[in-house]
């Protein structure tokens, strides 16, 4: 049977099942879903009671899962094909020419290359280009944001990850995923938030998500976008 519990903002839905045991197992599955497996004999009341109590860990475990989703965004760099850019699907045209740029007007992409086969090559190292500008655009307002309350780094860096659009180190070096680029920009804010939080908080704790919904009030409606954009 299907039920649910509160926890702050959080609703955390669970599939109950009861089962010949002494005591309430939780288990929180790699697509974030939950299973709660209880005694027999086990009030409905005090299942969610349990249930309650083990409300960070919950969390902190779909956090944990849904960051290493792999991230599947390959492009194909054809004229006729398309691609997203901050959110929005833009069509991919390309042109032989001696001077090799990316143009945009409206809702489509013009790509000159030298020879037609480099206009992948061209395109996918503008499209990174982009992305550390416009990362960097989107984090200074969030940075000095942050940094009124807490210390922050002094520079960002980029990185290609398979599984996680950003990452805080032990020494406190941000790195955001380039591709990051494809997804509109209120999910970009979020990712740079997020990591911002994790020089205070390393992990996703109680105080992490305070200090996190703190400074982002909106944090799970962008999250959720950020995770159903593929």
């Amino acid at each position: 049977m299907e039920n649910q519990i509160q926890f702050g903002k959080h609703t955390i839905d669970f599939e109950l099942k009861y089962a010949t045991r002494k005591t309430l197992g939780i288990k929180v599955n790699p697509d974030t879903s939950v299973l709660v497996t209880a005694p027999q004999d086990l009030s409905i009341d005090k299942i969610n009671e349990v249930v309650r109590k083990k409300a960070m860990w919950i969390l902190n475990q779909k956090s944990y899962f849904l960051e290493m989703n792999p991230i599947d965004n390959e492009i194909i760099i054809k004229t006729g094909y398309s691609v997203h850019y901050l959110g929005r699907r833009y069509k991919l045209a390309i042109e032989v020419n001696n001077k090799e740029e990316v143009a945009y007007k409206g809702n489509h992409f013009l790509i000159t290359a030298k020879k037609k086969e480099r206009a992948e090559k061209v395109f996918k190292e503008w499209l990174k280009h982009r992305s550390m500008q416009k990362i960097i655009e989107f984090s200074k307002p969030l940075i000095g944001k942050f940094a009124a309350v807490h210390q922050v780094p002094d520079e960002i860096t980029f990185q290609e990850m398979p599984t996680r659009w950003g990452s805080c180190t032990v020494k406190n070096k941000l790195i955001f995923n380039p591709r990051l680029i494809h997804t509109p920009k209120r999910c970009i804010e979020y990712v740079i938030m997020h990591e911002l939080c994790h020089l205070v908080h390393k992990h996703h704790n109680k105080d992490f998500f305070n200090l996190l919904t703190q400074m982002m009030p909106d944090w799970e409606k962008r999250k959720a976008k950020l995770d159903n954009f593929y």
